[in-house]
């Protein structure tokens, strides 16, 4: 990534002229007092953000919004049919939470050596807290195809029995 974005414009006399859009600071310090740069990870992740919400637009935004809402559903149905699993959360977009009848941790380890990305066990948030330790986090998104859904369905009763 550059540190410096240019953009186009117009001026009042309608002149095209250039713009600095976008720039570290550490271009206007010197660069054994930088601290922070775009190119870090955090600076990387929120331009790719921007860039992706503007391309989409309103309408695409959501769009979006209502696929991953849909697909959370489907995959909270699932997960919920499974014998020793309750989701717990009553309303949510394309987050929440399962309760296991095992805890969460040793569950997301087992599906992860199966290729499976389970979720976040609440307890690695909440370490203090011993009702947590059978609680999952878990997330939908457009990116989640119907033979992931599969997956993770298969793996966790697999897990759990």
């Amino acid at each position: 990534m550059p540190g410096r974005l240019t953009g186009e414009t117009v001026d009042a006399e309608g002149k095209r002229g250039y713009v600095l859009t976008l720039s570290t600071r550490e271009q206007h310090i010197r660069r054994e007092k930088a601290t922070s740069n775009i190119c870090t990870n955090s600076g990387l992740c929120s331009l790719a953000f921007t860039i992706h919400m503007s391309l989409l637009g309103e309408e695409g935004l959501t769009r979006l919004a209502r696929l991953n809402h849909a697909k959370a559903c489907v995959l909270a149905d699932r997960l919920g049919a499974i014998a020793g699993v309750e989701v717990i959360t009553p309303a949510f977009f394309n987050e929440f939470t399962l309760k296991l009848s095992k805890p969460a941790a040793p569950i997301v380890d087992a599906l992860a050596a199966r290729g499976v990305i389970a979720g976040v066990p609440a307890s690695r948030l909440l370490p203090h807290d011993p009702a947590a330790a059978n609680l999952l986090i878990v997330a939908a998104t457009e990116t989640n195809t119907d033979d992931d859904f599969d997956a993770f369905e298969t793996a966790l009763k697999g897990a759990l029995s």
